[in-house]
């Protein structure tokens, strides 16, 4: 049941939601949980504060302006990446800037740097979707070791980016377009040019300056993304989703933690969780720290109640561990070798039904917590599986109903753990995902399906990435 918006407590001013670390939740602290969730979905659009929240002039007459939007309504394939990239950022960054009372155009700057990825490196060493030098990311209070590069931690890095940005504005008295433009080539770049303009006597202003071409680029740029997002009945541009409310919690998990159980434990794949986490340089957070996990605030409450339940207070964590380092020689999951099918799904079906009930959980599975309103087909749908996978994999053939809390296990291996174990059958394809793939595009290069795809891979959602190997099942 959704809550009207005027019950829900007021979000925290930081844009992040905060949770204790493996604790059972209280009924009060479940309660809470869910007026964040259902804020979450029931708020209106952030693009429509954006637009309303810009507060600098976007000087839109400037020849150098204007040929900065054409430029973008030419790359509009790269506008929508980079906005599709900001989707689980962008409400975060928004509060973190008003908190520091500065103007909200630099919530785009990310988009300009690095098209908000912040898995991004320049050629110069910069890293990060805020682009810091690691020359510079000490000073900034960033720490950089062979765990963690907190230039990608995204909070890490917003918090320094943001700060210095503020330090700017203040020592270029209020003039945003020379605090963006030094953001980009440095104070003391900015401060020169200024400088050499006045011994020529000439104006100060950032369009009179002489800074170099990367520069001059850049600060106009800013201001027409700005514009574009101003004005969608000029500029029709169709811009994902974005919930004008908290998306991101952080969770201290107090200790070192591997990766791949936490997306386990979470009921996340494992892409979607390194992509919110990207500062950590292994599949594990680090020995000393920090041990703080991204996690959308959807997947918080089975996240810390599994993490609670895999506690070396409970008991459970050492068998969880056995699973997952289990010899699967019993599974025939991905064996799919042993038979040959006439349909992907009836595949899978056929396989797990070889298990007769002994299927273990795999790396890469999900744990789901089951929550009130859940059923099998509702929850297979939302991992682009089947019904009857659920119920063999966890014993449910005669089982009728699904009782809130309950633990099932979701067969959603890695795709690289499947193209590992599962032998071609001739006339497979594997093919490596490329640049601006999508799953639909990738399933009509094969004449097969995405649910082809998703299945023979295990996928739990449409998301592919850069590099991803993926089985095509091309021979059925």
């Amino acid at each position: 049941i959704s809550l009207n918006s005027a019950s829900y407590a007021a979000p925290s001013s930081e844009g992040i939601q905060t949770y204790q670390k493996n604790v059972h939740a209280s009924p009060e602290r479940k309660q809470s949980l869910q007026e964040d969730i259902d804020r979450y979905r029931n708020a209106d659009e952030l693009w429509e504060v954006l637009r309303t929240s810009f507060t600098l002039p976007h000087h839109e007459d400037n020849p150098e302006v204007k040929e900065q939007i054409n430029w973008f309504m030419h790359h509009q394939d790269y506008l929508m990446e980079c906005t599709y990239h900001a989707v689980p950022y962008l409400y975060y960054i928004l509060q973190q800037a008003k908190k520091r009372h500065l103007p909200a155009e630099v919530v785009l700057l990310p988009m300009i740097e690095s098209a908000y990825n912040p898995f991004a490196y320049s050629s110069a060493g910069a890293g990060g979707m805020w682009q810091i030098m690691s020359s510079t990311a000490s000073d900034l209070g960033i720490k950089h070791n062979r765990w963690y590069d907190g230039r990608r931690d995204v909070v890490a890095s917003t918090r320094a980016a943001l700060n210095h940005l503020a330090y700017l504005g203040n020592f270029f008295e209020g003039n945003w377009l020379l605090a963006l433009g030094a953001y980009n080539t440095g104070e003391g770049n900015i401060l020169s040019a200024i400088h050499k303009n006045i011994r020529n006597g000439n104006q100060t202003d950032f369009w009179s300056l002489p800074v170099a071409q990367q520069t001059r680029t850049y600060v106009p740029r800013i201001l027409a993304l700005a514009i574009i997002i101003s004005h969608p009945e000029r500029y029709p541009i169709h811009f994902p989703s974005v919930r004008n409310a908290p998306y991101l919690a952080q969770v201290d998990v107090g200790s070192q933690i591997d990766l791949k159980k936490a997306a386990n434990l979470a009921g996340m794949t494992f892409k979607k969780l390194r992509q919110l986490n990207p500062a950590y340089n292994n599949s594990a957070t680090g020995p000393n720290g920090p041990f703080k996990l991204i996690l959308p605030i959807e997947n918080v409450a089975q996240f810390t109640e599994n993490l609670a339940d895999a506690s070396p207070q409970s008991g459970h964590h050492l068998e969880l561990d056995k699973e997952l380092k289990q010899d699967n020689t019993e599974n025939k999951l991905l064996a799919l070798t042993q038979q040959k099918p006439t349909t992907t799904e009836a595949a899978l079906s056929d396989s797990l039904k070889n298990l007769r009930g002994h299927y273990t959980l795999q790396p890469g599975d999900t744990l789901y917590m089951v929550r009130k309103g859940d059923d099998l087909p509702k929850i297979a749908k939302h991992f682009h599986t089947t019904t009857l996978a659920l119920q063999l994999a966890n014993q449910l053939l005669n089982a009728k109903h699904l009782n809130p809390g309950e633990k099932l296990v979701i067969p959603t291996h890695e795709p690289t753990q499947q193209a590992k174990n599962y032998q071609l059958a001739p006339g497979d394809t594997v093919y490596m995902v490329r640049k601006n793939d999508t799953i639909e595009t990738i399933a009509n290069k094969f004449n097969t399906t995405p649910a082809a795809i998703r299945v023979m891979n295990l996928l739990a959602s449409s998301e592919v990435i850069e590099g991803d190997r993926l089985v095509i099942p091309t021979h059925i």
